[in-house]
């Protein structure tokens, strides 16, 4: 089982071609009985939702689709922790995250987790990542998942690709998370010092 999340804001769905993009990837994974070409095709916004920023989660499988929405209240994150884990695969955004929650519960203090596998730096739990050096940010390209938020990003040549193994966190400035309800914005990095082994 897969699903995507979504951002609505005032009824419109943000980063749809991305969101599509990768619902498509995902029900072909999947071998899905039926396509559905568009997501937004099977969203409506309860009225409770109307002229709010929310999060819509599609979760999916083969044979069926469920959709749910949610009032959105962002995750502050000022410190993050290290954690190294080489069997982790999460290509697909997978509705199990068992694995995803373990290394999670290992953050100490912290407010997330930056995730090493093979010794290069990947996302967070809840996000890709982004680092600053000398006024340009970048994200590792060795991501965990694409998310549609780096994929725009990318896209958009705002940010850039770089292979960041663990020893390299330190010749960056800051870090910012980045997912579907969290563009980028300045204001949430955080100082590398914030960052524990």
């Amino acid at each position: 089982m897969l699903f995507e999340t979504l951002a609505i804001n005032n009824g419109r769905i943000l980063n749809l071609d991305y969101h599509n993009r990768r619902f498509k990837q995902g029900q072909l994974f999947l071998h899905c009985q039926s396509m559905i070409d568009d997501i937004a095709d099977i969203i409506c916004v309860p009225d409770e939702f109307n002229n709010k920023f929310i999060r819509c989660r599609v979760t999916y499988d083969k044979y069926s689709t469920k959709v749910e929405y949610f009032d959105y209240a962002p995750k502050s994150i000022q410190s993050f922790k290290i954690i190294e884990c080489d069997s982790i695969d999460y290509a697909y955004k997978y509705d199990d995250r068992n694995l995803l929650n373990q290394l999670l519960s290992q953050k100490g203090d912290c407010d997330e987790i930056i995730i090493i596998k093979n010794g290069l730096v990947t996302d967070c739990s809840i996000g890709n990542l982004l680092f600053l050096k000398d006024n340009h940010w970048y994200t590792p390209d060795t991501p965990l998942l694409q998310g549609t938020q780096r994929a725009y990003l990318l896209e958009a040549q705002k940010i850039h690709l770089a292979n960041i193994d663990k020893n390299n966190i330190w010749q960056y400035e800051k870090v910012m998370m980045i997912n579907a309800l969290n563009a980028f914005d300045e204001n949430r990095a955080v100082l590398i010092k914030n960052i524990k082994e």
